[in-house]
């Protein structure tokens, strides 16, 4: 069977899979497995939430949530593998794969996870967590990077203990006055374990983090290198038997003061712009770094969906900086836009990878497709209050529309697909309700446009810094108490 990098109804899409496999997305929120009800015949989701955008997500496959579906009290940490610990969740499972066979989508795969998937017969759709993690932490993949041929920024590797102020004078004396500090035992996205260091002040707030993280987990290695002046970047790529398909080099909206509480930290990932585009130049040095970086791990086991994070510098050179060797904080608006495009999406060749398919594909032809400017915009919003809060007000999730003064709800959606007019936008994802307890800095909602929402410098534009606040103040948050546990 031949893949072209374009279609023209998603039914040609769905045709592409086995009938006799079905799928579930496992989440905290549906939203983020929502994309693949577009592609997957026989798809459901399993989520944790039961968010304000379900309503419509079910209208595009079935969706379960333990906390209002099954009755489940929520467990203190959400990931999938407190998930898959529930009975309820082991039981909705165990109940469809007796119905056939039964293949899981993660976000990212676990040793504990897929542990817990394989004693429930359960096939997951992505590469074990001992092959993933190794190529996401931060040390290795210096090591392998190197090994691969990227281009990475000059610095190395060392105990966190030994990095003394001796040694950060000298570090400034070889690398600049401006340095990036990395944990690399992190491999929590957001930036979470990133720093700058630009004086004493921020390298003595690196110690105090390290001193606080140490408390709950272990911290043992930083990387140490050179800060490079330029654009925070990523492409995705993802790793086949024909080769490696990349997205576009992608803009990062990064450290805005309006959509997350900063307060000393800095790297921090919200979003991403897909209307700044690059030069044919960057674009295609990025892929080449990012097609060097995937087809090193497909070799060693590696296959599907990866995120390679990069710069790029003043002269429009790419450095590679680290890697996301799972799905990505582009998806599912990344899969929305192409789908609005009339263009393959990049995860029906993870999913013809890992369902085993006989497919062929022409690269070259699919490549080029998959570099075409892309439109769309997204970013988080969170609590940026400093203190626990809790929502006083109901908001719908939904598409809104902005008359240049107030937002307004419009009607019932979750996609970039339900987006009509550039004035309209879509609030979804975890937008939270009445009576939750917010912790500072916790996620509140996700913003979808079809519009270009960065200015030239990578700041907000002044008419989506007034529709964050529109959203933003339609909660009425109001401050409570340190809730016991936290």
């Amino acid at each position: 069977m031949r893949v072209k990098g374009r279609f023209d109804k998603t039914q040609e899409i769905k045709e592409l899979f086995p009938k006799d496999l079905a799928v579930v997305g496992l989440a905290v929120t549906g939203f983020l497995r929502s994309a693949l009800g577009y592609l997957l015949a026989d798809f459901s989701i399993l989520c944790l939430l039961e968010t304000k955008d379900l309503g419509a997500i079910r209208k595009l496959c079935p969706v379960v949530s333990l906390e209002k579906d099954l009755g489940v009290k929520l467990p203190e940490k959400f990931n999938t593998s407190e998930i898959l610990q529930i009975a309820e969740a082991k039981k909705h499972l165990t109940d469809k794969r007796r119905k056939g066979k039964l293949g899981l989508f993660l976000y990212k795969a676990s040793k504990k996870g897929n542990r817990l998937a394989e004693e429930m017969g359960l096939r997951v759709l992505s590469t074990p967590g001992e092959i993933r993690m190794r190529f996401e932490n931060k040390k290795e993949f210096r090591i392998e990077g190197k090994k691969a041929g990227l281009n990475l920024v000059p610095g190395e590797t060392l105990l966190v203990d030994d990095l003394d102020e001796k040694r950060w004078d000298r570090y400034r004396q070889e690398l600049g006055e401006r340095l990036v500090f990395q944990l690399s035992d992190y491999t929590v996205g957001g930036g979470l374990g990133t720093f700058f260091v630009n004086n004493r002040e921020e390298f003595e707030e690196f110690k105090d983090f390290v001193r606080r993280r140490r408390e709950v987990r272990e911290i043992k290695m930083v990387n140490v290198t050179k800060f490079i002046e330029g654009e925070a970047s990523s492409i995705t790529g993802c790793a086949t038997k024909h080769g490696v398909v990349t997205s576009l080099l992608q803009k990062q909206i990064m450290d805005q003061p309006e959509l997350a509480g900063l307060h000393g930290r800095s790297g921090v990932w919200l979003g991403h712009d897909w209307y700044i585009q690059y030069s044919e130049k960057e674009q295609l040095e990025a892929e080449e770094q990012c097609q060097k970086w995937g087809e090193w791990m497909y070799k060693q086991g590696y296959k599907g969906i990866y995120g390679l994070d990069v710069v790029v510098d003043k002269e429009g050179k790419i450095w590679s900086i680290e890697c996301n060797s799972r799905y990505t904080g582009a998806f599912p608006v990344y899969t929305m836009m192409q789908l609005d495009r009339g263009e393959t999406p990049i995860d029906v060749w993870h999913l013809l990878e890992w369902m085993e398919v006989d497919y062929e594909m022409d690269l070259d032809e699919v490549q080029k497709v998959a570099r075409e400017p892309k439109e769309g915009a997204h970013f988080h919003l969170h609590n940026i209050e400093r203190k626990f809060v809790t929502p006083t007000r109901m908001v719908k999730a939904g598409v809104y529309q902005w008359d240049g003064e107030k937002v307004k709800w419009v009607r019932e959606g979750f996609s970039l697909l339900d987006i009509k007019d550039k004035d309209e936008m879509v609030l979804a994802d975890k937008v939270v309700g009445e009576r939750m307890v917010l912790k500072p800095a916790e996620r509140i909602g996700r913003l979808i446009f079809k519009r270009r929402v960065l200015d030239d410098k990578g700041r907000l534009l002044p008419e989506i810094k007034k529709v964050v606040k529109e959203i933003y103040s339609q909660f009425e948050l109001m401050p409570v108490e340190r809730p016991e546990g936290y």
